[in-house]
């Protein structure tokens, strides 16, 4: 049943794509069959004057390693610490025997790792072991031979024939899914090549169907996946990402779409799952996808700051619904009246300290502070979504990790104004309150009989006018659902 749409094959080895020509640390040449399940066999090749030592994360995965040689041939017992391989002519190489599916099948958790039929997803750790030993990140390249009907792929941008992983541990990586699935390739436009004047170039969405779904919900996925991603495109001139996998995981005991992940290490990677009950209106109806999404455009925030990245996708998420056409204006309005109170007290005691549902509200609240802010100190030239997007154009996209500090200034640089420093010093440093009745009287919005009012003559009527739809120069640009205009 595998499906593969290669609508991109030329696009891994265009310019727009081009990864620095450096001689990686390690290469893992990777074998994956299937024998009484899916069975892996790893060669590890790396560089190095001195030893290194082959780390599992965690006991559970050590259990799963069948065997393990060095570069001799010489096996080496289980071992929950690690195997130590010493260096011959400067070359350390272990070879080892993974269990996939056994491991997929006993953590069987979608945000870790589980089998559906013959295909498995699961974080790149639930089978890579991490060669400990260097002082630095171990740039690895990843080849995986696939017996015929078995597919690999991951979020890491290819480098020739190899996936590379640069940049983080084996540890903190993203997704990757092997076996037997769908999988397709469907292009998309590179990070900020939408901007009027920009280089135009194309990246690549692979999107992987875990075995469950009929054919029938597999072309609609497929076709929801892409217009969503078209959707994010147009608020973000171009999609979040250069490269990214998705995948969707059939949840039988669910209706409707569920619990979504977003791993960036190395490369963004997403898991949604998606119930056995959805149908088409019911995909287009959801937040989750959008929402994730977003955090693929992101750099991940170090520190205490949960509220910055989950409120942004909270707030971001129905303004890219609305200008694709999949929300009125009036119901992001009231969701946000009903919604930020929420995050009301987590300003009076400093952003960092928010928890549970206030990440959410209380960081949309203060994305709607800083886009109001933005419009009003550029006139209205520019928002949010310059902020955003100057972020990621500047090259600090979703697969790497930045300070609050550090993702301020170049957001502030973006859109020519300190409102994102200011903002910080208000309500994370100082922690100052917030009065939400004052911010939706400025704004000129009133809530009557479940209801959105409107008033154009409120202080920042102007500035709120642009917000969900956008300013007038930037209409926004609707995307047609499948069954209607």
């Amino acid at each position: 049943m595998l499906l593969r749409t290669l609508l991109v094959a030329l696009l891994l080895s265009a310019p727009a794509w081009a990864q620095p020509a450096t001689a990686p640390d390690c290469t893992v040449d990777g074998t994956l069959a299937q024998s009484d399940g899916l069975k892996l066999e790893v060669v590890y090749r790396c560089r190095s004057a001195g030893a290194l030592t082959f780390q599992a994360v965690g006991d559970f995965t050590v259990s799963k390693v069948l065997s393990f040689r060095d570069g001799s041939g010489v096996s080496q017992p289980i071992a929950p610490g690690g195997w130590r391989v010493e260096p011959s002519n400067g070359i350390v190489e272990a070879r080892y025997r993974y269990d996939l599916s056994a491991h997929a099948r006993a953590i069987d958790a979608p945000s870790k790792a589980l089998q559906r039929g013959e295909g498995v997803i699961s974080l790149l750790s639930g089978w890579l072991l991490e060669p400990a030993g260097y002082t630095h990140f171990a740039t690895i390249d990843i080849r995986m031979a696939t017996a015929p009907g078995l597919v690999f792929a991951s979020g890491l941008p290819r480098v020739g024939d190899a996936w590379r992983l640069a940049g983080t541990t084996v540890r903190f990586a993203g997704y990757t899914v092997l076996g037997r699935l769908d999988l397709a390739d469907l292009a998309v436009p590179l990070p900020g090549s939408l901007r009027a004047g920009a280089a135009k170039g194309q990246g690549v969405l692979r999107l992987a169907l875990l075995d469950g779904f009929t054919p029938a919900q597999r072309g609609e996925l497929v076709d929801w996946v892409r217009r969503t991603a078209e959707a994010q495109s147009n608020y973000w001139q171009g999609f979040t990402a250069r490269q990214m996998l998705l995948v969707l995981v059939p949840v039988p005991q669910r209706r409707g779409v569920g619990y979504g992940r977003t791993v960036p290490g190395g490369g963004p990677t997403v898991m949604i799952e998606v119930g056995a009950g959805i149908d088409q209106r019911g995909l287009f109806d959801d937040w989750v996808l959008v929402h994730e999404l977003i955090h693929t455009g992101m750099a991940f925030i170090r520190g205490r700051n949960t509220w910055f990245m989950e409120g942004a996708a909270t707030y971001v998420e129905p303004i890219i619904r609305a200008r694709a056409g999949w929300k009125t204006e009036e119901e992001v309005w009231r969701e946000w009246v009903t919604s930020m109170p929420q995050g009301v007290a987590a300003f009076a005691r400093g952003l960092g300290e928010a928890s549970g549902r206030e990440n959410y509200w209380g960081g949309a609240l203060f994305m709607l502070l800083a886009d109001v802010e933005i419009r009003r100190a550029t006139s209205g030239a520019k928002g949010l979504e310059d902020c955003l997007g100057g972020v990621l154009w500047s090259g600090l996209d979703g697969s790497q990790r930045a300070t609050l500090d550090a993702y301020a200034a170049i957001c502030d640089r973006a859109t020519g104004t300190t409102a994102l420093r200011g903002l910080i010093d208000r309500y994370v440093v100082s922690a100052r309150p917030v009065d939400l009745a004052t911010v939706w009287r400025d704004l000129g919005i009133s809530m009557v009989g479940g209801r959105i009012i409107l008033d154009d003559t409120a202080p920042d009527a102007r500035w709120r006018s642009m917000i969900v739809m956008g300013p007038p120069g930037r209409p926004p640009k609707r995307v047609p659902l499948p069954w209607g205009p």
